[in-house]
C-alpha cells in the first residue's frame, strides 16, 4: 500500500506538471513580442502554428513570446507558375522584434533570406545554410560559420559568402541586455563561367560547372538559370543538358521566335569535365538549328480595294460610318489586314491605321 500511494502521487504530480507547462504557463507569456515578415519578390500567406494569420509583408504585434512554427506559402509567376513554401521554427522573445526576410526562388536551392531573432545574453550569433560560409562584420573576416562574436552594442554590416553561392550583405542592430541570433540562407548561384561559343541566329552560351548538385538536378539547375538570368544580362530562351533534353523558358514564346525567323540564346548546361558538348548534346543544338532554317516566313494577311462609285474609298477611325475619316484610298490598292469585325476590315497604312468597308474590298 505504501508504495502504490507513493506511485498515485508521483503520478498526480506529474500530471500537475503537465497540465501547468501546457496551458497555465502559456498564459502568463508576455504579450509584447513582434515579428515582422516580408517576402520581397511575390506576396505570400503566413501561418503561425498552421493557423493563417495573415499575407506579406505581415507585421505581429502583442505576440506572446515563445517558440512558433512559421510557414507561408506563395506562387511563383510565369515562367515558373508554382507554389513554393518555407518553414522553419523562430522564438519571440518580449519586448524585441523578430524579424523574416526571405526570397523566394523556383525552389529551396535557389532562395535566400535571414531571420534575425533576439535571446537573453550579450553579443552575437551566426547560423548559415550551407554551413562554413564566410563571416564579414563591418568589413572584417571574422571566422567560418557557425560563429559568436562579442561584438559591440549599435549598427553592423554583416556580410556572408560561400563558393558556389550568391554572397548575401545585411544591416543588423544589436542591443543593450540581448544577443542577437541571425541565421543566413544563402541561394546556390547557377552560373559558373559564362562562355559564348556560337553567335548569329542561335548564339549558344557554355554554362559547364564541377557542381554535383546542379549538374545532378538538370531541371532544377535550368530553374535556377532562367531566374538569376538578369546577373549576367544574358535572356535564354531554352537550355540544353548533357543528356540532350531541351528545357525552354517558354515553349509558346519559342515557337513564336522560331516562326518569326528571329535569333534565339541557348544555354549548355554541361560538365567541365567533358571539355565541349556531349554527343546527345549536340544532336539536340543540330535539331534547333534545323528548325531556324527551315521556318518559313509567316504569311502576312491582305486585302484588295474594290471598285467605288466615288472612285475612292474611305479610311475611319474606328469600325463605323459615325467615325471620322482619316485618309482615302483606292481600287487595286492593296493593304496589310490587321483586324477584322463585321463588315469592316482594319488596314495598315502607311503611317498608322483605320477601318474600311468589307463592300468595297476583298481578302487576298
Amino acid at each position: 500500500m505504501k508504495w502504490l500511494k507513493i506511485f498515485i502521487i508521483l503520478l498526480v504530480a506529474t500530471a500537475s506538471l503537465f497540465i501547468l507547462w501546457k496551458f497555465i504557463l502559456p498564459l502568463f507569456k508576455s504579450p509584447n513580442s513582434f515579428l515582422k515578415i516580408t517576402t520581397p519578390t511575390v506576396e505570400s500567406t503566413v501561418y503561425l502554428d498552421s493557423k493563417q494569420v495573415g499575407k506579406t509583408p505581415y507585421i505581429g504585434e502583442k505576440l506572446p513570446s515563445g517558440d512558433y512554427n512559421l510557414q507561408f506559402n506563395a506562387r511563383l509567376p510565369d515562367p515558373f507558375n508554382k507554389k513554393v513554401s518555407f518553414s522553419t521554427l523562430v522564438t519571440l522573445t518580449s519586448r524585441t522584434l523578430t524579424a523574416v526576410n526571405y526570397e523566394f526562388g523556383p525552389s529551396e536551392q535557389f532562395s535566400s533570406g535571414d531571420i534575425r531573432t533576439f535571446r537573453s545574453g550579450e553579443g552575437l550569433s551566426i547560423i548559415t545554410n550551407p554551413n562554413g560560409a564566410d563571416v564579414w562584420l563591418d568589413g572584417e573576416l571574422i571566422g567560418k560559420s557557425p560563429l559568436s562574436s562579442n561584438a559591440g552594442l549599435g549598427v553592423h554590416k554583416l556580410k556572408i559568402s560561400a563558393w558556389g553561392f550568391i554572397t548575401r550583405e545585411l544591416e543588423i542592430n544589436i542591443e543593450n541586455g540581448y544577443r542577437l541570433v541571425v541565421e543566413v540562407y544563402l541561394a546556390q548561384n547557377p552560373f559558373g563561367e559564362v562562355k559564348q561559343t556560337e553567335e548569329g541566329k542561335l548564339d549558344l552560351y557554355d554554362l559547364s560547372t564541377s557542381q554535383e548538385s546542379l549538374l545532378t538536378k538538370p531541371s532544377l539547375w535550368a530553374e535556377g538559370i532562367f531566374f538569376f538570368e538578369e546577373s549576367v544580362k544574358i535572356e535564354f530562351d531554352a537550355l540544353i543538358d548533357t543528356g540532350g533534353k531541351t528545357h525552354f523558358k517558354s515553349e509558346s514564346a519559342w515557337e513564336e521566335k522560331i516562326a518569326k525567323g528571329n535569333q534565339v540564346v541557348v544555354g549548355y548546361l554541361g560538365n567541365e569535365k567533358d571539355k565541349g558538348l556531349t554527343p546527345d548534346a549536340k544532336k539536340t543544338l543540330a535539331v534547333l538549328k534545323k528548325q531556324l532554317v527551315t521556318t518559313k516566313k509567316v504569311a502576312i494577311k491582305q486585302v484588295q480595294i474594290l471598285s467605288t462609285p466615288t472612285g475612292s474609298l474611305n479610311v475611319r477611325s474606328g469600325p463605323g460610318t459615325s467615325y471620322d475619316i482619316t485618309a482615302k484610298v483606292h481600287p487595286g490598292e492593296k493593304y496589310e489586314l490587321l483586324e477584322e469585325k463585321p463588315d469592316w476590315y482594319k488596314i495598315k497604312l502607311s503611317s498608322g491605321s483605320g477601318w474600311i468597308s468589307s463592300q468595297y474590298a476583298k481578302r487576298l
